[in-house]
C-alpha cells in the first residue's frame, strides 16, 4: 500500500522541521564532513559508495521501505487495431553498458555492451552478500577487527562501524547493502571465508558456477583494481541468484534501517544509497522498484543493479558506467527511464495454454495408434510488444522424426520456441498428451527386422549366401562334368560295337 511510503516521507519531513538530521537527495562529488544523518548521499567521484548518514540516538527513527502491493504507475494503453506492431521496441541508454531482462521468461528486451568487461564498483557487494548468506547464520555475532578498516579511507563509503564493535551478520548485511560500508564487506568476507583472500576465491568460484564468463574479483567491496571487473550480463546472473534469498531481497528493498545499539554504537539509522527507493520526494524515486545495489568509482562511473515489478511481472536491470547528472547520477535516471519504457512498451501474454495441442509426431510400434500429440505441460508466458497478437509470433518446434512406443503420458519429447522480430520470447518443453502402449506383434516383428539389420548378422548371412551361390555354381559345374563324361562313355561304347 502506498500509505507506508507516505508515512515514511512525512517522518523524514518531520525530522527536517524538528531540526534533526535527515538524508539529502543530491549526489556531491566528495563526502560531507559531518557525522550526522545529513551525510547520506550518493557515491562520490573519488571512491566508491559514499558514507551513509548516522544519528545520535535521539533522532526520530525513519520507516524502512516495506514491500506494499504497488499499483502500476505506467499502465499499458490499449493498442488500436490499426497500429500493427512489426518490430521489437528499442531504447538507447546513456551508459557504457546496460541490460534489461524479464524475470519470468528470461527474455532480454534491451542490451548494450552487456558482455563487455567493466568495473562494477560497489555492485560487487551483491556477490559478497550472497556468499555471506550462504555461509553464515544471520544471528552469528561478528567482532569488528582493525583489518576490516584498511580500505575505509576518507571519502570512501562506510557504515560507521568501530574496531571491537560486536554486530550480527544480519545487521552487517544492512551496513553492507544500504550505506555500502567497506568495513562491513571486509568483516563479512573474513567471517564467511576465514580470510579475505579465501573469500575472494570463493567469489570467483561462485561466479563461474552461475555462468559468469567475464568476471574476476580481487576484493569483496569493489574498490578499484584493474583486475577487478565483471559485465552487465554477469551482474544480472549474480543478482538473480541473490534475489532468490528472501533476506537479501528484504535488505536491498529497505530505504532506511534502525540499527540496535551495540557495545560501541548507540541506536541509529542508516540509509540506502539507492535513490530509486529512498524518498518519494525525489525526482528519480520509482514506486515499482525493489532494490538492489549502487556503485561508483571514478574509473567505473555510476553503476546500478536494480529490480522492478508491476502488472504481474518483473525486470532485472543493470547500468554500468553512467555519467553524473545535474541532480542525480545517470545510473538512477537511466534505470528509471528503462523501467518506465519496458512497462509501457511490453505486456505479458500466453503463447500456449497448458494441455493445448502444439504438434503431432509419428509413433512406431504403437498399439492402435501411429501418432502422439505433443502439448506444453504449463502455460507458456511470453513478453511481447504491446499490440502484438500471438499469430505474429514465429513458432519453432524441435522434435525427432518419429518416436518408438511405449511413451508415458507427460514424457518430454521436444521443445517449442516462440520468437518475435528475431528475438526469442520463450522456450518450453513439449510432452506427450496421452500414454501410447506398445504392440507386442509389431514389437516382435521389429526385433526380427533389427536382428537381421545387425552388422555381424548381415556379414554371416552374406557369407552363407555367398557359400550357397558358390555351392550352386560348383554343383552346376560338377553336374555338367558328370553329364559330359556320361556322353563320352556312351560314345565310346557305341564305337566298340
Amino acid at each position: 500500500m502506498k500509505w507506508n511510503k507516505s508515512i515514511a516521507a512525512l517522518l523524514l519531513s518531520a525530522a527536517l522541521l524538528a531540526g534533526t538530521a535527515a538524508p539529502s537527495f543530491a549526489e556531491p562529488e566528495t563526502a560531507p564532513q559531518t557525522p550526522a544523518a545529513a551525510q547520506q548521499t550518493a557515491e562520490p567521484a573519488a571512491q566508491n559508495d559514499t558514507a551513509a548518514g548516522q544519528t545520535d540516538g535521539t533522532q526520530k527513527t525513519g520507516t524502512a521501505k516495506s514491500e506494499p502491493e504497488k499499483g502500476n504507475s505506467n499502465p499499458t494503453s490499449p493498442q488500436k487495431q490499426s497500429d500493427v506492431v512489426t518490430e521489437m521496441p528499442t531504447i538507447d541508454i546513456n551508459a557504457k553498458a546496460s541490460i534489461l531482462v524479464n524475470a519470468e521468461t528470461g527474455e532480454i528486451v534491451h542490451a548494450n555492451n552487456e558482455h563487455e568487461q567493466l568495473y562494477p564498483a560497489s555492485c560487487t557487494k551483491i556477490m559478497t552478500a550472497l556468499l555471506a548468506l550462504e555461509k553464515c547464520g544471520l544471528d552469528d555475532v561478528v567482532t569488528m577487527q582493525e583489518e576490516d578498516f584498511k580500505d575505509v579511507k576518507a571519502g570512501a563509503s562506510s557504515a560507521g562501524l568501530k574496531i571491537g564493535e560486536q554486530i550480527t551478520v544480519e545487521n552487517l548485511l544492512y551496513c553492507l547493502l544500504l550505506p555500502s560500508g567497506n568495513e562491513a564487506a571486509n568483516a563479512l568476507a573474513r567471517t564467511a571465508g576465514g580470510s579475505v583472500d579465501e573469500f575472494v576465491q570463493m567469489m570467483n568460484d561462485r561466479a563461474k558456477e552461475l555462468g559468469c564468463t567475464n568476471t574476476h574479483f580481487v576484493n569483496p567491496n569493489g574498490l578499484h583494481n584493474d583486475n577487478h571487473y565483471t559485465s552487465a550480463y554477469d551482474l544480472y546472473l549474480i543478482a538473480r541468484e541473490a534475489m532468490k534469498n528472501s533476506t537479501f531481497a528484504t535488505v536491498v528493498n529497505t530505504a532506511q534501517k534502525k540499527l540496535p545499539a551495540t557495545n560501541m554504537n548507540a541506536e541509529r539509522i542508516i540509509y540506502s544509497t539507492n535513490h530509486l527507493i529512498l524518498s518519494s520526494f525525489s525526482s528519480v524515486y520509482y514506486d515499482n522498484c525493489y532494490g538492489i545495489k549502487t556503485g561508483h568509482t571514478t574509473p567505473a562511473g555510476y553503476c546500478l543493479v536494480s529490480f522492478a515489478k508491476s502488472s504481474g511481472y518483473t525486470y532485472y536491470s543493470v547500468v554500468l558506467g553512467a555519467k553524473a547528472g545535474a541532480e542525480y547520477a545517470g545510473s538512477f535516471t537511466e534505470t528509471k527511464r528503462m523501467f518506465e519504457w519496458a512497462f509501457q512498451k511490453f505486456r505479458m501474454q500466453t503463447a500456449t495454454e497448458a494441455g493445448a495441442a502444439v504438434t503431432e509426431c509419428p509413433v512406431r510400434l504403437g498399439r492402435g495408434t501411429d501418432h502422439v500429440t505433443l502439448v506444453t505441460a504449463n502455460d507458456v508466458p511470453v513478453l511481447v510488444p504491446s499490440g502484438v497478437d500471438m499469430d505474429q509470433l514465429t513458432v519453432d518446434i524441435s522434435t525427432e522424426e518419429s518416436y518408438d512406443a511405449p511413451i508415458a503420458k507427460g514424457e518430454k519429447l521436444g521443445t517449442v520456441t516462440y520468437s518475435f522480430d528475431g528475438m526469442k520470447c520463450a522456450t518450453a518443453d513439449l510432452v506427450s498428451l496421452t500414454e501410447v502402449k506398445r504392440s507386442p506383434v509389431l514389437y516382435a516383428l521389429d526385433l526380427v527386422e533389427q536382428f537381421f539389420h545387425l552388422t555381424p548378422v548381415r556379414i554371416v548371412l552374406g557369407i552363407v549366401c555367398a557359400a550357397f551361390v558358390l555351392y550352386l555354381i560348383l554343383s552346376f559345374i560338377a553336374g555338367r562334368n558328370r553329364r559330359r563324361r556320361k556322353r563320352q562313355r556312351r560314345r565310346q561304347k557305341n564305337n566298340r560295337h
